[in-house]
């Protein structure tokens, strides 16, 4: 089995689908090269070839003698990338200026305006166009090194358009010197016009597609110059090149955090919007992590860099956003065969017009003005740019709204899906297990949360630590129990006092308190929740219930899917009796319980057996084979690596509701691919006949000006209407704000930095102070620094918690929003 080097290179010039196509067919022949795939969007090219056949350096040379500029991709020069200058903006400003009395001596008097005479009239316009034909040589240069490589692009049929025209009026200028023979229509005026008017398109159209990217290249943009880092205890500023693993940087409110790493000091609310789509600031405190592109709206954060440059988070999803805007959707290929044999097809139309014509009429100037309106009118460009625009705005568009696409293939196949099923732990659910209930029935609730606590911390299981935190948060009683013994799969026991406790599952209790347990075991179990029990050697305790609660967007998500008509439902490692009750607090009818990893994979198939096309939704290692299996795998991008390597489309802030937005936008996406290439397929079937003079029998006909103006608008229209895919998601019903607005009120929150607190007692007096507030709807107060956090139902005076909390014996050194 033969090995190949994958590499990418950047590639400069390309104007058209003809070009990629050119390019794509010059490397395929090349000996040694397996695979070459051309972006016209993305300007770069990736070859699969053979090193010790091929080099680089060879595949470079073939694309320059093309007449384009090649050279091996530089991911650290993209950011350094400075705005390029709008030579085409420039060439028609001059090229105007040129036209302008070129057209007041060729048509002047149409108008009744006074002409210079004839022949000075000819000697002037053949000047001017000499001149605008000069100012736009680029058209000849590269259509006619692709003519001679047998790869002819739009440039070709431009420049072949423009010269006929030119040339055939100079022989009648030069007949008209020689002998004084009466001067024909002349096209010194089209062939100008024709290269004033498709650089007046290609300016428009080059504008319209850096639009496409602006989602991309506003995200590269966010990285600041330099940075201010902590180094030997004092603040340093130095560039953002410079930053390394291990620097502590200083991140000060407005500023963007340009690392991904974990917070060492400080509290802030950050804006993760440009990364997850949140559209709410987030609340972080130390031990914390941020990722780059992190704006700290309020707060001031010191931050220990762990990924810094091409390998933090926001460097990986540009990298990602890129290559899926410059790969190929399986839509592209019939527009790009059709595209490969375009040009050849409309020059022997133009020749087979121009014999038609000549031998109908006798008349060369009325043949090649037919001629030259086929070569012009045509336009490659919009079969090339229809799907290639569409997607290169979806992905960026996508990326903004917190989808990240990993190529094209997976963006058009999204809106094919019509079944989705989920995981449960980390994608309906939160994914960290806490105690929702607790029940004391010996009458001593603080004896029994601290002797929970005091088994539970020799343990470091996860449901330990639930009951752990939870007694922490109650208790601050701390007692030390001896002869500590873990049972697998049961629990653990200890001795204080000379008894004997267990804490664990029913399995552990034996025969103390069975029915009880059961009873209990049972009426919890059906709302999805395990229980933990606390027992000496004759009854039960305490009974502590546990559960991974839903995520707030799960329920509204499988409503979506319902709305679309996609069938839904849930996978899960679970028993059947959890898996029952988590199904029917989200909505769905269908789960499939106690689920190994192969047994998910399973289940994809069968789903695809009867003909679902299916998305399969995890975050895990053990949901990597079905996300394989599935048609489409999609990923939280709060999972595991695994998992976000084996998927297609991964959802960066880990919200089930954002399936549903991929779905949406690869459905709004394949519609506009759809929509670009009827017009240029219906745009070119009907132009290139009527330019071609089928309708001159009714009087319609075309001049080439004429056809080189739509020809350009025909391109324009084609990235316009791609253009559109980036306004996808930001228009909201009355609703969606209004349950926007109600969720930035309900989340209103302020931070007060307290003086005089010294012990847990202490943080107890401030909580209860302040939550006796009216519109106080929780409080979180931490003693290491001093900070009350309050959460606002409605809007409430800094004056009212001053008061309260002075009431209480403290002082208030600061309010923070």
């Amino acid at each position: 089995m033969e090995l190949y080097m994958k590499e990418k290179f950047t590639v400069t010039g390309m104007s058209c689908s003809e070009c990629s196509s050119g390019i794509e067919r010059t490397v395929q022949k090349l000996a040694g090269v397996e695979k070459a795939e051309v972006s016209l969007m993305g300007e770069c090219m990736t070859v699969e070839y053979d090193e010790s056949v091929l080099s680089s350096e060879a595949i470079v040379k073939a694309v320059v003698e093309l007449g384009y500029g090649a050279k091996p991709y530089d991911e650290a020069a993209l950011r350094a990338k400075k705005p390029q200058p709008d030579t085409l903006k420039r060439r028609f400003l001059l090229s105007i200026g040129f036209l302008i009395p070129l057209m007041y001596c060729s048509m002047g008097g149409m108008i009744d305006l006074q002409k210079p005479p004839a022949l000075i009239s000819q000697l002037i316009q053949a000047i001017l166009s000499a001149i605008i034909i000069a100012i736009n040589f680029k058209f000849f240069a590269s259509g006619t090194k692709a003519l001679f490589k047998r790869v002819p692009n739009m440039d070709t049929l431009v420049a072949l358009g423009s010269a006929v025209s030119f040339l055939y009026s100079a022989v009648l200028t030069v007949l008209f010197i020689v002998n004084g023979t009466e001067a024909h229509h002349m096209y010194y005026e089209s062939a100008a016009m024709i290269l004033t008017l498709v650089t007046l398109g290609k300016w428009l159209e080059e504008k319209s597609k850096r639009k496409t990217g602006d989602e991309v290249e506003k995200l590269i943009k966010l990285m600041p110059n330099t940075v201010t880092v902590e180094r030997g205890g004092a603040e340093q500023v130095i560039t953002f090149s410079e930053l390394a693993v291990g620097d502590i940087l200083i991140v000060k409110q407005g500023d963007y955090i340009p690392v991904d790493g974990k917070i060492v000091e400080g509290h802030a609310f950050i804006d993760r919007a440009a990364i997850t789509g949140e559209s709410l600031p987030v609340e972080v405190e130390e031990g914390a992590s941020v990722t780059g592109a992190d704006i700290v709206k309020s707060g001031y954060l010191k931050v220990l860099a762990e990924k810094v440059g091409a390998d933090t988070t926001l460097s990986q999803i540009v990298k990602m956003v890129k290559e899926a805007g410059a790969s190929k959707a399986p839509i592209q290929k019939i527009a790009d065969k059709i595209a490969g044999i375009f040009v050849p097809v409309v020059c022997l139309l133009s020749l087979i017009t121009f014999l038609i014509w000549v031998s109908l009429t006798g008349e060369i100037s009325t043949a090649a003005n037919y001629a030259i309106s086929v070569l012009v009118i045509s336009c490659p460009c919009s079969l090339g740019l229809a799907t290639p625009v569409a997607v290169m705005a979806a992905t960026g568009r996508g990326m903004s709204l917190g989808v990240l696409y990993k190529d094209a293939e997976a963006l058009q196949k999204a809106e094919k899906i019509n079944c989705v099923l989920m995981d449960k732990t980390a994608t309906l659910t939160v994914g960290a297990p806490t105690v929702t209930d607790f029940a004391c029935y010996s009458g001593e609730d603080t004896f029994a949360l601290a002797i929970a606590k005091a088994i539970e911390s020799h343990s470091n299981h996860p449901l330990a630590e639930c009951v752990k935190a939870y007694a922490e948060t109650r208790v601050q009683t701390t007692l030390s129990v001896e002869n500590y013994r873990y049972l697998t799969g049961q629990g653990a026991t200890a001795d204080y006092d000379g008894k004997t406790y267990r804490l664990g599952n029913r399995r552990l209790l034996q025969k103390i308190g069975e029915k009880q347990a059961y009873q209990l075991e049972k009426e919890f179990s059906t709302q999805g929740k395990t229980v933990v029990f606390l027992a000496d050697d004759t009854s039960i305790i305490a009974a502590f219930a546990i559960a991974d609660t839903l995520k707030e967007s799960s329920v509204e998500a499988v409503k979506m899917l319902k709305e679309r008509n996609i069938r839904a439902a849930m996978l899960t490692g679970d028993n059947e009796t959890v898996a029952k009750a988590i199904a029917e607090k989200v909505g769905l009818e269908e789960y499939f319980a106690e689920a190994l990893p192969e047994d998910k994979a399973k289940a994809v198939e069968r789903v695809r057996a009867v003909g679902g096309f299916v998305a399969m939704v995890g975050d895990g290692i053990n949901d990597s084979p079905a996300l394989k299996s599935a048609d489409l795998g999609v990923a939280m991008g709060t999972g595991t690596d695994i998992a976000i390597d084996s998927a297609d489309i991964v959802l960066v802030g880990g919200d089930p509701r954002a399936v549903v937005t991929a779905i949406d936008l690869s459905k709004a996406t394949v519609k506009n691919i759809k929509q670009n290439l009827f017009w240029a397929f219906f745009y070119n079937c009907v132009a290139i006949p009527v330019a071609a003079g089928a309708l001159s029998f009714i009087g319609w006909q075309l001049n080439p000006m004429i056809a080189a103006a739509c020809m350009s608008l025909s391109s324009l229209f084609v990235v316009t209407n791609a253009l559109r895919l980036t306004r996808f998601g930001k228009k909201k019903t009355k609703n969606e704000q209004e349950t926007i607005e109600k969720k930035e009120i309900n989340i209103m929150k302020k931070t007060i930095s307290i003086e005089g607190m010294m012990c847990k007692h202490c943080v107890a007096h401030v909580q209860k102070a302040l939550s006796a507030i009216d519109g106080v709807e929780a409080v979180e107060v931490s003693l290491e620094n001093g900070l009350a956090t309050v959460t606002l139902a409605q809007e409430v005076a800094n004056e009212t918690l001053t008061a309260a909390i002075v009431e209480a014996g403290y002082e208030v050194k600061e309010i923070r929003n």
